[in-house]
């Protein structure tokens, strides 16, 4: 049975700068974990005997400069070697092969595919040959269908595609070297090891094989719950089976806090600081992005931007203490105002047409894609002087921001009613 690890998209060296903006010390923390994923992935590799490794592309952050990313990915090609393990590498859209990046030599076991065509490596293992293709980017937006260029692989031997790509939709992610299932199937190879795609993502469990394995350590609060690599036996028949493990040093968490029945601010504090402590209890470093939600008395405190961030500098500073660290990266407020919001919305008057001009907003995937471009492009050093990274900032973002903003404004026209 031939055992080999698929990780990708890694991004060492990744800068975290809305975070150094606002606790360096634990951007210190997330800054590590890129490389503390990738030690995970080489014990994972000894403690399983695997064959070989295989990093499908966005292995380092940045093509030029980098030289730490790039120490630290050769370092770890000499554990594996001292272990008898092969490794596989192409470079992505973040790490391509442009002029000006640390010109390194890698130890014999560690094969870097260039952006040109060539025939597939073979590798030996214990218990069988294997054959591994792959192509790295010699651009950044490359746009070609890369995977059209993969030769023929050799019939007899299980083979791999090695591959950085957009295959089929993607969300929240460029359409780098695009391709569709049916072009990796048409290639003839069993295996496909895709990377770009941070959610792990199994496209074909056999016949052959494709999968993203996600990224081995989430990057932004997008990117919540376990992340990994793959773990991937074959047997004497080229069957594989595919299994996720867990290489994640820090964990972004999205909480969700409903305010509905609370009377009083301490309600939120207790419900808030209950919350950090069973995060506490998982055992690792999380950022936890809190969400209010439901309707009550307390919505018009949490829609005070004041008293928000009162809550967040406490929590972050009963976090920052704690081992291991669990610290409040934001409070969103998705909370209503105690009323009926549809009923009023329907009404004639001044609100009514408020709310319905707010509604008509929100549901525009187009009028919210241009406002999310105009933050992140426009409102990227204002953002950066608060604390939050531009990108970061989606559809998701916006219409959180919209909808905070319709009921801040939903308040305001209720207390000129009253």
């Amino acid at each position: 049975m031939v055992r080999f690890i698929h990780a990708s998209d890694l991004h060492l060296g990744a800068a975290f700068e809305g975070i150094w903006a606002t606790s360096p010390e634990v951007a210190e923390v997330l800054a590590r974990s890129t490389y503390d994923a990738l030690d995970a992935i080489v014990k994972l590799a000894r403690d399983e005997s695997a064959a070989f490794v295989l990093l499908a592309g966005d292995t380092c952050n940045r093509a030029e400069g980098n030289l730490r990313a790039h120490l630290a990915l050769r370092k770890a090609a000499r554990e594996l070697q001292e272990s008898g393990i092969a490794l596989f590498i192409v470079f992505g859209n973040h790490d391509y092969l442009a002029p000006g990046r640390p010109d390194l030599d890698w130890p014999e076991n560690c094969t870097v595919f260039g952006s040109d065509a060539s025939e597939p490596v073979i590798v030996s293992t214990d218990a069988g040959e294997a054959a591994v293709f792959g192509l790295s980017y010699g651009r950044r937006d490359e746009k070609q269908n890369l995977a059209l260029r993969y030769p023929a692989p050799p019939g007899d031997l299980f083979s791999i595609g090695l591959l950085h790509t957009a295959c089929g939709p993607v969300s929240g992610h460029a359409s780098y070297a695009p391709c569709t299932v049916e072009d990796l199937v048409a290639r003839g190879y069993d295996y496909w090891a895709l990377g770009h795609v941070h959610a792990r993502a199994v496209l074909r469990p056999s016949s052959p094989a494709i999968a993203y394995p996600g990224n081995p350590q989430g990057l932004n609060p997008n990117e919540t719950g376990p992340r990994g690599c793959l773990l991937v036996s074959v047997d004497d028949r080229k069957n594989p089976t595919i299994e996720f493990r867990e290489t994640d040093a820090v964990r972004w968490c999205i909480e969700d806090v409903d305010i509905t029945g609370m009377q009083r601010d301490q309600d939120l504090q207790d419900a808030l600081e209950a919350r950090l402590t069973e995060l506490q209890g998982h055992g690792r470093p999380s950022l936890v992005r809190f969400r209010l939600v439901g309707r009550g008395p307390l919505h018009r405190l949490t829609s005070a931007t004041s008293d928000l961030s009162d809550f967040e500098e406490h929590l972050r500073a009963s976090g920052s203490g704690a081992h291991p660290i669990v610290w409040t990266e934001s409070i969103r407020v998705l909370t209503q105002p105690d009323m009926d919001m549809e009923a009023r919305r329907q009404s004639e008057d001044l609100l009514g047409d408020f709310l319905r001009i707010a509604d008509d907003l929100r549901s525009s995937d187009e009028r919210i894609a241009e406002l999310a471009a105009k933050l992140a492009g426009e409102a990227k050093k204002p953002l950066q002087e608060i604390g939050l990274d531009a990108a970061w900032i989606g559809p998701e973002r916006v219409r959180e921001w919209l909808a905070q903003a319709e009921w801040m404004g939903a308040d305001r026209l209720i207390r000129a009613e009253d």
